[in-house]
């Protein structure tokens, strides 16, 4: 990008348009996204990767081509707005790119209403990055109207399933890019570190039970990590990073413990007869979400970060499983068995305890992971067949199919944002 960029979101950092996210339901903006100028191999692949990225989002309504009234040919200065307005445009993006060997491209969002310009800038990325060129564009434009970061440069962990094993994979956030990071071992429950270079995950790998390992994302380098008791599992990172929580079985009992990020110093942090797993950091490291029979029933209860403090959060359904703290810090995400016997998605509010139902008669739906920004959640389901990672926003709705593996993919976990 370049200062042109920069200056033009400061200009109109004064009266910019914002899309609202503090109510509830999102009212989608009116985008329009016309025909690439310069090279058209490139602009209507880049083109294609902005729509469906917008689309996905929930936050813009696309407008249909077909309907648009200005030229194919209209330039990025000299805009007739009113064609625009009339077809309903309240945001209109254009984008000229070269025909080089690599991805060089100028992209620019306008105020259709004001008759402004809200930013530009120069995107480059080599040919196979094309993608990426395309969603640090898109994230800006979220970041413009929103003033929080959007999550189409973000990275997913999922286990694709397959009659040979589980293999832990990586992909973008819209299921583009594949790539595997274990062999097809049995590997579940992959979490990223904040930093997005490591991932924690439950295998079987060397036989016997089930212990934590981390994968190098880069280098594919795969180490032990803990293997307390007759099995260690589910791995979560602290928000710094420095910490992580576990669940391990030692003497017929399952406990949550928590040690340090290279797995040194593990200590146990619940003492209840019964079974203790599945703990999830809250945004400020400061309490713990976790699964508890202590009540009879598999429940969600927190707890402060050095066991202290225990409280039930769950009350409704006789088993809840599977907490996600938002990194909002206001919802727990988790799933819950109904009275068809079905596991579908819920948040509770932790200050409320208010229950919101995300899915139903929609196959099973588990596993849920947040985006880190806390505006969407990924989850597996059966609802096409094989199971599949899907997203949503945190009320349900706007909900997508992201992978389409032939043996089914399970265990979603959303990277961190990129940069951090």
């Amino acid at each position: 990008m370049n200062l042109a960029f920069l200056l033009a979101v400061m200009l109109a950092a004064v009266d910019r348009p914002v899309i609202d996210l503090s109510g509830g339901r999102i009212q989608p903006l009116p985008l329009a996204i016309a025909k690439p100028l310069g090279s058209q191999e490139t602009g209507t692949a880049i083109e294609a990767v902005l729509a469906q990225d917008f689309e996905r989002s929930g936050l813009f309504r696309l407008l249909d081509p077909a309907s648009f009234l200005a030229p194919p040919d209209e330039g990025m200065t000299g805009i007739d707005y009113s064609k625009w307005v009339t077809v309903g445009a309240q945001a209109l993006i254009k984008a000229s790119c070269d025909a080089s060997p690599d991805v060089n491209c100028e992209m620019r969002l306008y105020d259709v209403a004001r008759g402004q310009e809200l930013l530009h800038g120069t995107y480059t990325a080599p040919r196979p990055a094309l993608r990426l060129a395309a969603h640090r564009f898109g994230d800006d434009v979220v970041r413009f109207f929103t003033r929080e970061p959007g999550v189409f440069q973000t990275r997913i962990a999922w286990v694709r399933e397959s009659e040979t094993g589980k293999q832990v994979m990586v992909s973008d956030w819209d299921g583009f890019g594949v790539q595997p990071l274990t062999g097809a071992s049995i590997n579940l429950l992959p979490s990223w570190s904040p930093d997005g270079r490591m991932i924690a995950f439950t295998s079987f790998r060397e036989g016997g039970g089930a212990h934590l390992y981390t994968v190098d994302v880069a280098s594919r380098q795969v180490r032990s990590l803990i293997g307390l008791g007759d099995f260690s599992t589910g791995a979560s990172y602290s928000p710094d990073g420095s910490r992580l929580l576990f669940s391990a079985s030692q003497n017929d009992n399952t406990d949550v413990y928590v040690a340090q990020a290279d797995g040194s110093g593990a200590r146990r942090i619940t003492e209840a007869r019964g079974i203790d797993i599945s703990a999830s950091w809250s945004p400020d490291g400061k309490r713990v979400a976790f699964v508890s029979e202590r009540a009879g029933t598999p429940q969600i209860y927190t707890m402060a970060a050095d066991g202290s403090d225990v409280r039930r959060i769950t009350f409704q359904g006789n088993y809840n499983q599977e907490p996600a703290w938002s990194p909002k810090g206001d919802l727990i995400a988790f799933s819950g068995r109904d009275e068809h016997r079905v596991f579908d998605l819920y948040t509770v509010a932790v200050d409320t305890g208010k229950v919101t139902r995300l899915t139903q008669n929609q196959g099973t739906n588990e596993k849920p992971a947040w985006a880190p920004n806390g505006r969407y959640l990924l989850f597996s389901s059966t609802r096409s067949g094989k199971r599949q990672v899907w997203m949503s926003q945190p009320d349900g709705s706007n909900q997508r199919q992201v992978t389409s593996e032939k043996t089914g993919a399970a265990d979603p976990a959303w990277g961190p944002l990129p940069g951090k």
